[in-house]
């Protein structure tokens, strides 16, 4: 979203939307660096305030400013989330040229797609996932949790942040699709809901945050997995634990994991690179404390696994990412 602010108005625009966000400008040269949550909301609103585009120019016209808070209004009166979804269908399809929202119901599921109105449209990896979250975001905001995703389908081979994932979608996420869609669980979407505009106003306000996060996908081994780890890093917590503490076999949760396509090891050092990064650069923890909160038996093994993960050394990463 950073090259739509650049090509339209400067690098020194750019820099300056970092800057209002407070991430550091040598980050973007880091492939596996992490940003906070607050700081990628700032980093929305800001190139959505100085494009006037809140979908940050990742479709071929621009979504004004307010195109948000319309929508929802027009939502808010509906009898269920379903027919809120197809409100929310025919809103987008006024407004965009490249592709167009598709509803359809089955049984079980309703299912929302993004269709190419023509087949030379960009499938911009973004934009994207940022419609699939927004269609979660506002059926979970309107019925007051998180509304139950069966499955998402993306039409974009699997990224290598695919591991980031668990952040954003509670449910299981496939790749190389021939459309991005989600599936809704059709009970959920039958509900009735109460959404008053004085609600609308701070759900508005806060905006992206509210429809972009969610709360880990529970059914996901992974994202369990990570959530028993993370207080016990500095402990020797091997595989046999989290399968006794998730209450499976070794031989199962290996199963699983390989089903998610990722293995223990994966997710202990994805936990320990994120955990890493954060503290790095928002802190002044020293390097020697730091190595021993993430379980490692000395500086030295924490410095080559960083090496490893990042191309850096953490001292040499903690000073670049604070360079102006």
């Amino acid at each position: 979203m950073l090259a739509f602010v650049q090509t339209r108005h400067g690098m020194d625009a750019a820099c300056a939307v970092l800057a209002e966000a407070g991430i550091p400008l040598p980050l973007l040269a880091r492939p596996e660096a992490r940003i906070t949550r607050p700081q990628f909301v700032a980093l929305y609103k800001s190139v959505a305030a100085i494009l006037d585009d809140e979908m940050l120019g990742l479709w071929s016209r621009p979504i004004r400013s307010g195109t948000l808070k319309y929508l929802m209004l027009s939502l808010l009166d509906a009898p269920t989330i379903q027919t809120a979804l197809y409100r929310f269908v025919r809103f987008w399809n006024l407004l965009l040229d490249d592709y167009r929202l598709q509803m359809s119901r089955r049984n079980e599921w309703v299912r929302i797609a993004l269709v190419k109105r023509r087949p030379d449209a960009p499938a911009r990896l973004l934009g994207h996932e940022l419609m699939m979250k927004l269609v979660h975001g506002v059926s979970s905001w309107l019925l007051g949790r998180d509304i139950h995703i069966l499955r998402i389908e993306l039409a974009f081979p699997r990224p290598a942040h695919a591991d980031d994932y668990v952040f954003l979608y509670p449910a299981e996420v496939c790749f190389d699709s021939n459309e991005s869609s989600i599936y809704l669980a059709e009970q959920d979407c039958a509900s009735s809901f109460n959404r008053e505009r004085h609600q609308l106003w701070s759900f508005l306000k806060r905006a992206p945050e509210d429809w972009t996060f969610s709360s880990f996908h529970r059914g996901s081994m992974s994202a369990r997995a990570r959530a028993f780890l993370e207080p016990r890093l500095d402990q020797a917590v091997t595989i046999r634990h989290v399968a006794e503490a998730l209450h499976l076999s070794v031989r199962t949760l290996n199963r699983k994991f390989a089903e998610e396509e990722t293995h223990f090891q994966q997710i202990k050092d994805a936990l320990r690179r994120d955990i890493a990064i954060h503290r790095l650069t928002h802190s002044d923890v020293p390097v020697t404390n730091l190595a021993l909160d993430l379980g490692f038996s000395n500086p030295a093994a924490f410095c080559r696994a960083f090496k490893e993960w990042t191309g850096s050394t953490p001292t040499a990463y903690r000073k670049g990412s604070r360079s102006a």
